[in-house]
């Protein structure tokens, strides 16, 4: 079944891949024409931009073909890293014909006069271009966001910026059809701007791609997720890096230094299967506690204790807890915390004085320890502590 959906999603993104060549190809063809018939410096800055659009496609398509091919001998992490390449081509593509039109954009600027023919065709030849770029765009960008295709991504980035830059030349056009035959070059430079705009920003994301820059928010998603599987008191030395579609790294998780080796394997397989959803391939390191600190370290059954002392101290004043939970970050050190529910009666003066006499208790004994304790009325919903919550 794993094998199908790999096959399913390689045919899918060579599909829409393969349709963006031929739409490409389709308006290079029609904006060259029109723009020559015309004269239309924005019209044949449309025409290489699609142009373009055009290699960017053959390119991308082109890389999705072998994207998706497995590891083998000479690539070990597969051979994802195709897909940011191509878009780094595709941006340098991009800039060079910036270049070309800024160029010829000021030296029509700089003529004294400047004879353009607008007709119907220009803005005809636009308008449609416009409907494909959507079309176009939007097909890319699902596919992007389902495959996690950086390659597709880039080409939706081409023809969404197509639609501004067509968009500005039509503008540019209705100027120069009232007499303003400046717009158009004008109009033109517009467009290299947004491309401009549109490559630096694709370079930056294939660049960031092509060297290991961990995806945004990644590291803080793996801790949340980590953490929170029981046994994990904490893990550092989180080192990602996105390769495709696929998050490889390697982790170090902390753990109680008395657990067996088969108590340790078995925690890493319920980590690597947290971290399955990101289509993960990452080593798991299993590191006992007492490698990272030689200080005696506080346990969830050390907070027990002092809890259930302190509703034995406090009587009716402390009425139950939950939402207790602990962990080891490397850097902070052990940090936890608990709901206590406090009776509903009780003056705010005193919950905060029980709340914070806990805190204090729990990091006298443990330093270095970071506690923090929230307090809650009692509802009488519990059924745990329902026959001593008051009405």
């Amino acid at each position: 079944m794993a094998q199908a959906d790999f096959t399913d999603a390689q045919k899918e993104k060579k599909a829409v891949a393969l349709s963006s060549v031929l739409a490409s190809l389709f308006l290079t063809g029609g904006k060259l024409i029109i723009g020559l018939l015309t004269g239309s410096l924005g019209i044949l800055s449309e025409a290489a931009h699609s142009a373009l659009d055009f290699g960017a496609a053959a390119i991308t398509y082109f890389a999705v073909s072998i994207s998706d091919k497995p590891a083998d001998k000479e690539h070990h992490y597969g051979h994802g890293k195709v897909e940011n390449f191509s878009a780094l081509v595709e941006a340098l593509l991009l800039m060079v014909t910036c270049l070309w039109i800024v160029k010829e954009a000021i030296n029509r600027l700089m003529m004294p006069e400047l004879r353009l023919e607008v007709t119907a065709w220009g803005f005809g030849v636009l308008v449609v271009s416009i409907i494909i770029d959507f079309s176009r765009s939007r097909a890319l960008k699902k596919a992007a966001k389902k495959h996690k295709s950086q390659a597709l991504e880039a080409d939706a980035l081409h023809f969404s910026s197509d639609i501004l830059s067509s968009l500005v030349v039509i503008v540019g056009l209705v100027f120069a059809k009232f007499g303003y035959e400046k717009a158009d070059p004008i109009a033109a430079l517009v467009v290299a701007v947004l491309v401009i705009i549109a490559s630096l920003r694709l370079a930056k994301e294939t660049v960031d791609g092509l060297l290991d820059r961990a995806p945004e928010g990644i590291r803080q998603r793996i801790e949340s997720d980590v953490t929170g599987v029981p046994g994990v008191l904490g893990l550092h030395k989180i080192r990602v890096r996105r390769v495709g579609p696929k998050i490889f790294g390697d982790l170090h998780v902390l753990v109680d230094g008395n657990k067996t080796i088969k108590e340790g394997h078995q925690l890493a397989d319920r980590v690597e299967d947290v971290l399955a959803k990101y289509a993960s391939d990452v080593v798991i390191h299993i590191e006992p506690v007492e490698e990272v600190m030689k200080e005696d370290i506080i346990t969830e059954e050390d907070l027990k204790k002092i809890l259930e002392k302190a509703m034995e101290r406090l009587g009716g004043k402390f009425v139950n807890y939950h939402e207790l939970f602990l962990r080891y970050d490397y850097i902070a050190g052990p940090v936890g915390g608990v709901h206590l529910v406090l009776p509903q009666g009780l003056p705010l003066n005193e919950a905060h004085n029980i709340a914070h006499s806990i805190e204090e208790e729990i990091m006298a004994n443990y330093p270095g320890t970071k506690f923090n304790v929230k307090i809650e009325p009692c509802a009488g919903t519990c059924t745990e502590c329902a026959l001593v919550c008051d009405d």
